[in-house]
């Protein structure tokens, strides 16, 4: 009779879970495929019925910092009109000079962060998320191709306050995941696992590019909907 300590266990439970965000796995060549196949078909996402008029693109950013596959996110800069402070994806508006909305993510992301659109790859994007302001967002997603030194980074301060990066593990801990609900229209995922709070557009591109990059067994998060409970006039004699 053999006998297997808790602790054997225990670590070879723990190197199966790493290797489903392992660099080996997620840039696999079947797995690159699958991504891209599951994220031009996630289901479009519509804050709002009107079509707005201005279109903007953000570059989902897959990095190896260190020895863990990890997504980049940064801050923007407090004195922006628009969204300032807020947890982004590098990204921006369409400029008439870009010839698609997957050039304007590269074009953004060479501006605010310095790397060059040769050192990324895209893989593909998905459909337009259709906001509640004057917007439309195309999500794309791409691989940055060297490891990742975020000190190395020329990070244009006009834009962007801060850069950090979030491991995948650290994405998918189900103890780190939430969700807000707003306005009782929809609920939107929150991941608390990072260096800050990312929520809102950039937490559902979040979830929509862990959905389509991860199986299962990685990402189990399921946005909650709780329906607003319904007043009745109650007549009392």
């Amino acid at each position: 009779m053999f006998f297997i300590s808790r602790v054997i266990i225990q670590k070879s439970l723990g190197q199966r879970c790493s290797s489903l965000y392992s660099a080996e796995n997620i840039f696999s060549e079947e797995n690159i495929k699958r991504t891209i196949a599951k994220f031009a078909t996630m289901k479009p996402i519509r804050l709002h019925t009107r079509q707005p008029p201005k279109k903007a693109a953000v570059l989902i950013p897959l990095c190896e910092v260190g020895n863990k596959v990890s997504l980049l996110y940064t801050l923007r800069a407090a004195h922006l009109k628009s969204h300032r402070g807020q947890v982004s994806f590098p990204g921006g508006m369409q400029d008439v000079t870009d010839k698609s909305l997957e050039e304007t993510a590269l074009r953004e992301t060479e501006e605010e962060l310095g790397i060059g659109i040769e050192n990324i790859e895209i893989w593909g994007s998905g459909h337009f998320i259709v906001t509640r302001g004057e917007t439309s967002v195309l999500p794309v997603i791409g691989r940055i191709k060297k490891k990742l030194v975020l000190e190395n980074l020329k990070i244009n301060t006009h834009e962007v306050e801060e850069v950090f990066t979030v491991p995948l593990e650290e994405l998918c801990d189900p103890s780190k995941i939430g969700h807000t609900q707003f306005r009782g229209s929809y609920s939107v995922p929150v991941f608390l696992g990072g260096k800050r709070r990312i929520w809102g557009l950039t937490a559902m591109i979040t979830n929509i590019c862990l959905s389509s990059l991860l199986s299962h067994k990685a990402y189990t998060h399921k946005i909650t909907y709780i329906p607003p409970i319904k007043s009745h006039n109650v007549v009392t004699y």
